[in-house]
């Protein structure tokens, strides 16, 4: 894990569900949205993991991703296995970001017009 990644695990708040013992498991399972979120100062960056009744049914994980600038990013999952239901919010919430930073970019580099667009 690179230095920037590291320094995200440091912006994990463990809500209930979770403890300072899961990090190293957080840790692996986010590794695709670390990866995603590299491209923002980690000081812009919180997340937030909450599991309500782990291990149990009825299990509902939120993942919570807030990035200055982008609306917040929020994936649930009620899959009932801890690792599953994590990397199916992960899933969600790296899905929200790509739209959310292609949104961005195009409102940064607007596509020139084309032939038909112009009158």
């Amino acid at each position: 894990m690179n230095a920037e990644t590291r320094r995200l695990i440091d912006r994990v708040r463990l809500d209930g569900g979770v403890n300072h013992d899961d990090l190293p498991f957080i840790e692996r399972t986010l590794a695709q949205l670390f990866t995603q979120l590299d491209r923002f100062v980690p000081s812009q960056v919180e997340i937030s993991i909450r599991i309500k009744d782990r291990g149990h049914p009825g299990m509902r994980t939120t993942l919570d991703v807030r990035v200055q600038g982008l609306p917040p990013l929020v994936g649930v999952s009620h899959l009932t296995a801890t690792k599953a239901a994590l990397n199916d919010a992960e899933a969600k919430v790296i899905s929200q970001l790509r739209t959310q930073v292609s949104r961005l970019e195009s409102h940064r580099h607007p596509r020139p017009p084309t032939g038909e667009d112009v009158a």
